[in-house]
This record gives C-alpha cells, sequence and structure tokens, in this order.
C-alpha cells in the first residue's frame, strides 16, 4: 500500500511538473476566421525594409521583419509601402514566416512608416498582433491577427475589414464607408468579434 502511494504521489509529481513547464499552449483555432494568403506563381525576390521589436514578451526580445517583393512592389516609392512578407524572430531564431501578395500596410495613415502592427497580451504567455492589409485605391483589405505563443506563432483571424480605429483593447472595423460595423476585443484570454451582420451575439475568435 505504501508503494502504490509513493508511485501516485510520484505520478502527481511529473503531471505538475509537465503542465508548468508546457504553459505556452494556443486556444482553439476556428479555421471559419482565417480566409487563405494570396500566392501567385511569379517571379519573388524580398528585401527586407522594417524591423520592429514586440514589446512586453516576458525576456526575451521578439521582433518583426517585413519585407517588399522587389519583383512587384518596389519599383515605385508610392506604392512600396506594400509587404508582402512577414517574419517573426525570437531572439536570433526565426519563429514564423507569411506570405501574402496583397500585402500589409502601417497601421494608421497610409504610407505613414510610423507603426507596422498592434500588439495586445491575451495573457501571462500569448500575446496578439494585429496587422492591417495592404490599401490600395478600391477594395477592402483583409485584418489579420497573429498569435505568439513562446517560440510559436500562428494565424488566428484573416478576414476582409478595414481598421477603423483602436482604443485600449478594442478594435473598431468596417466592411464598407458607411462607418463602423464592428468591434474586435482582447481581453480576459480571448479575442471576441460583434458584427451586426454576421455575429450580433459574438463571436469567440480564440
Amino acid at each position: 500500500m505504501r508503494k502504490l502511494i509513493i508511485v501516485a504521489l510520484l505520478t502527481l509529481s511529473s503531471i505538475g511538473t509537465l503542465s508548468a513547464a508546457n504553459t505556452h499552449v494556443f486556444h482553439d483555432i476556428d479555421s471559419s476566421m482565417v480566409s487563405p494568403f494570396y500566392y501567385f506563381e511569379c517571379p519573388h525576390t524580398y528585401r527586407v525594409a522594417d524591423t520592429q521589436t514586440i514589446s512586453g514578451m516576458e525576456t526575451d526580445q521578439y521582433s518583426v521583419n517585413w519585407y517588399v517583393d522587389t519583383e512587384e512592389w518596389d519599383f515605385d516609392p508610392e506604392t512600396n509601402h506594400i509587404f508582402s512578407k512577414i517574419e517573426f524572430k525570437k531572439g536570433n531564431k526565426i519563429i514564423g514566416t507569411f506570405v501574402d501578395d496583397n500585402g500589409w500596410s502601417y497601421v494608421g495613415v497610409e504610407n505613414s512608416r510610423a507603426i507596422m502592427f498592434k500588439s495586445f497580451k491575451i495573457d501571462d504567455d500569448c500575446t496578439a498582433l494585429v496587422f492591417q492589409g495592404g490599401i490600395y485605391a478600391a477594395g477592402i483589405p483583409n485584418l489579420t491577427i497573429f498569435v505568439i505563443c513562446g517560440d510559436k506563432v500562428k494565424v488566428v483571424f484573416n478576414k476582409e475589414y478595414r481598421l477603423v480605429n483602436i482604443t485600449d483593447n478594442k478594435i473598431s472595423i468596417k466592411k464598407d464607408s458607411q462607418g463602423s460595423e464592428g468591434t474586435i476585443t482582447i481581453s480576459n484570454g480571448h479575442i471576441s468579434i460583434v458584427n451586426k451582420k454576421e455575429y450580433p451575439t459574438g463571436k469567440i475568435i480564440y
């Protein structure tokens, strides 16, 4: 009996150790919230155009590199603010690379070259990064949200929405010129969306 108790205690201790070590756990990701990125079979040559660090993530330094597709956008200084490749790094280690030929633009004033993304702490382990899709004369850009947990980064949201405004943990979004249509909220360990047409009662994204 004593041996059984000792084995049980050792087993519980091992489970506790594993749980503590494996804290960087992703929530379930709803695939309906992630439209595929666009990639065309044509020449692609990239150059790094901007790098920004991600603040408030543990003691390690996380950063994001943006790349211009020199075959597509680099010829025109008025359009080379469209970045077709994003590279996430933890220290010197690349933890994720994503490519979209429609690209991403700076947040805020077009071609302002100030804010590449907005970061939001989801919980003690994970941080969300919000990117505005490539802004053109017509059409609606995609709004992309990545989540970084430890050494992993995943797309949790990629849909046609224009980013209107960011206040605290709320992101105002719209799909047309008729004003704000909905809100994405990042708080209490989750990301959720409210959209009066599609998700009037709200929907958990992550």
